[in-house]
C-alpha cells in the first residue's frame, strides 16, 4: 500500500483499552494516505487490524510535506 518512507507514530490520544499506531505515507500512484490500525497477537502470531485508512487532506499534505522534506 505505501511506498517508503512511511511515517509511524503512536496514537496515544486514541489508544483506550489498546495500543493504536499511525503510519502516513504515499501509495505508488503518489496518493497520500492516512491509516490507524493496532497489532494483535493470537496464537503466537501477530495480525495487523486496520480501524481508518483514507486519503489525506490538502492541509494534512501539506504539514506531513513541510516535516518531511525528503519526500
Amino acid at each position: 500500500m505505501f511506498q517508503r518512507p512511511i511515517m509511524v507514530l503512536p496514537d496515544a490520544a486514541h489508544s483506550g483499552s489498546e495500543r493504536r499506531l499511525k503510519a502516513i505515507g504515499t501509495t505508488g500512484a503518489g496518493r497520500h494516505v492516512f491509516l490507524v490500525f493496532t497489532i494483535r497477537i493470537r496464537q503466537r502470531r501477530q495480525y495487523i487490524r486496520p480501524i481508518s485508512a483514507r486519503y489525506m487532506h490538502a492541509k494534512e499534505v501539506q504539514h506531513y510535506e513541510e516535516e518531511n522534506p525528503q519526500v
